[in-house]
């Protein structure tokens, strides 16, 4: 992945991980117009059924991403990675499904929907941080790594790059392009020296 310095990747890895994010990215273009999609389009979103189908729909599809890569792989670590780049392939796809739910987070507004989605973030952490114990218990990322907190950490990590999303196509490829970065600093982080 990197040539030892932590500032510098191998050209043929980053294009690799761009060719393969751009199709997760664009693939099954058919399939793109999803319930998620619609639900969002809906101009209605501010009543709670819409909100309520938008929080159902968006955990759904984040369980179908964790359950994808957990199909193609059983190293821990690239099944985290893969977790990540699903994720931010969604979000380059979807910017405005984590905008919303972000912001119906941290409004004062309905406390059922605040807790429903918080739910939501919390299920997926404690899959992430199952994911990072089995690394860690394979001896795959240092051991004095607490699996609860890197996993808060690759949640903060993916909500900051989702905040900072729009809907502009240039934009969707400097998300790609930062994620690449964001997560080679968070493998460094986390992984044993050794791997």
């Amino acid at each position: 992945m990197n040539t030892g310095n932590t500032d510098m990747f191998e050209q043929a890895y980053l294009e690799q991980w761009l060719k393969t994010t751009r199709h997760y990215l664009f693939a099954d273009r058919e399939n793109l117009v999803d319930a998620t999609e619609t639900a969002l389009l809906e101009s209605k979103l501010e009543s709670h059924g819409a909100q309520d189908r938008c929080i159902s729909r968006a955990r759904g599809s984040l369980l179908r991403l964790l359950k994808r890569t957990a199909m193609q792989d059983q190293n821990p670590l690239h099944e985290l990675e893969r977790a990540f780049y699903f994720q931010i392939s969604f979000i380059a796809r979807h910017p405005d499904i984590p905008k919303r739910l972000l912001g119906w987070l941290s409004q004062g507004g309905d406390g059922r929907i605040r807790r429903r989605i918080q739910v939501v973030i919390d299920n997926y952490e404690s899959r992430l941080c199952r994911i990072i114990d089995q690394a860690k218990h394979q001896g795959l990322i240092r051991a004095e790594i607490e699996p609860h907190t890197a996993a808060s950490f690759f949640v903060g990590i993916i909500q900051s790059l989702a905040l900072r999303m729009n809907a502009d196509l240039r934009q969707r490829e400097r998300l790609l392009r930062e994620a690449v970065e964001v997560f080679a600093l968070y493998r460094a982080g986390v992984v044993s020296p050794s791997k």
